[in-house]
Order: structure tokens, then sequence, then C-alpha cells
């Protein structure tokens, strides 16, 4: 984009973000029975000021190099090694005989594994796929190898050594980078927390008790909730496809799909 598209187009978006916050605003205001008093933009919100911040954000960043290619190759490295060794240091656990020494192996194993899982996706797979590294690509392509691009990082059988998770790459692309980042806050964000999880706000159940759920989602979520809704929008997303040629008409598309509405699904 040129300066005065970009900024029109930054202008746009950040309206729309605007109208989109104030019509939740209200949403939750009604659910809750009370009228909300302000909103998350206020009045004397400045959109030139905006702009001009965005920019000298961009231009305090600069274009990128080779150096940026390098900080990705180690923390891919740094995935791998913790990856490898907390499999050393579980095997090595479960091979002793039962005591303190095979509870800490296994402890400190998982925490490696599942770090190394976490910066697959939230630091190296989640920038990746925005296209972060596209232009590098373009601008220096012998710094990067080909994989590390968008469209192309974790497909096929570089999945299992890119990034193996409980969520196809391509079918978090849909989810996340178009459904989520195109519709934030809006009744169409997949991710929109606030309407995810009206079902349990309106149970008469304590507040206590409803916290207490949060346990069950803290360690299952990928498994039960995130793994078959991004599958969903990638479903959707297809025309052609089964889920969107037989979706239940009484069923909105933007109810988050759970494990758990497999049983009632036809």
């Amino acid at each position: 984009f040129g300066p005065s598209r970009w900024g029109r187009a930054v202008g746009r978006e950040r309206l729309r973000q605007e109208r989109a916050s104030r019509k939740l605003c209200l949403r939750s205001a009604r659910t809750a029975g009370m009228v909300a008093e302000t909103f998350v933009l206020k009045s004397s919100f400045d959109p030139h000021t905006f702009l001009a911040d965005m920019k000298a954000a961009r231009d305090a960043v600069g274009e990128p190099g080779e150096a940026d290619a390098r900080h990705l190759h180690k923390l891919v490295r740094l995935a791998q090694i913790l990856a490898v060794t907390g499999q050393v240091l579980m095997f090595a656990g479960v091979a002793q005989p039962f005591g303190l020494m095979t509870g800490l192996c296994c402890a400190v194993g998982a925490f490696f594994i599942s770090t190394a899982r976490c910066m697959r996706w939230t630091i190296i797979g989640h920038h990746v796929s925005h296209g972060g590294y596209d232009k590098l690509q373009r601008s220096h392509p012998e710094a990067l190898p080909k994989q590390y691009k968008r469209g192309i990082f974790a497909t096929g059988y570089r999945r299992f050594i890119d990034w193996l998770d409980w969520m196809l790459p391509g079918a978090w692309d849909v989810e996340h980078n178009k459904m989520h980042h195109y519709y934030l806050s809006e009744d169409k964000d997949p991710d929109l927390v606030e309407r995810n999880f009206e079902l349990l706000h309106s149970l008469p159940l304590p507040s206590a008790l409803k916290y207490a759920s949060m346990v069950f989602w803290m360690f299952t979520w990928k498994a039960t909730y995130y793994s078959p809704n991004t599958f969903k929008e990638l479903e959707l997303s297809r025309p052609r496809s089964l889920a969107a040629q037989r979706w239940p008409k009484s069923r909105p598309r933007t109810e988050p799909l759970t494990v758990f509405d497999f049983a009632r699904l036809p």
C-alpha cells in the first residue's frame, strides 16, 4: 500500500472495530441487565494521532533482514532442543524404579515438551502463518528455508517436523487468520469468549462453581474445543464440503463446536 491507501485502510478498519466493540458492549449490557455507560473507545480518540503512532511504530521496526532470520533460527533450534530433551527425560524417568527422580524427570520433561509445543504454535507458527516472514523470503531468499512461508509452513510431512499439534495448520489459518482477525469481537469471530461461554453464564450456578469449571477447559481446551472448532471453520469455508452442504439450519454456524456436539449432530 502507498501511504494514502494504507492510511485509509487503517481508518476503515479502526472504525469497523469501534462499531463492533460498541455492539458487543451493548449486547453484554443487555445480557447482564445493565446499561453500558462507556465503550472501548472514548470520544476523545483521535484517528490521526493513532495513524501517526502506527507509522512511527512501522518505521521503528524497519524492514526485515538477516538478523530476523537468525532470530527465527534460534527460536526453532531452541524449540527442537526443548522437545528432544523433554522426550529423553520422560523416557529416563519411566525407565527407572518409581521414586523422586522418576517424578522429577517426568515433570521437567513434560514442562520442556509443553514449552516447545507452545513455542512452535504461538511464536513460530503464529508469526509464519500470518505471513510475517514472506517479505523476508522475497528480499533475502537465501536467509530462510522455503517452508517458513504462509501456506507452506507445517504442510505435508513437514507438519510432523515444524508444528505437530491438535489442530490442522490449514484449519487454524482459516479460523484464526481469517475469521478471527477479519471479524474481531463480532458475532462471526470464532474466538468470541463472551458468546462461547454464554450458556455457562446463564446457568443458575454459584460463581465459584463456574470458575472451578474452568479447570476442565484449561487442561482439555485444545482437544475438546479448538481442534474441532478450527476444523469446522475449515470445512465451512469450502462450499462443496459435506459440512457446508449438510450443516443443520437450526444451528448457527457461528456457534462453537466441541467434541461433545458430535453426539447430537446428524
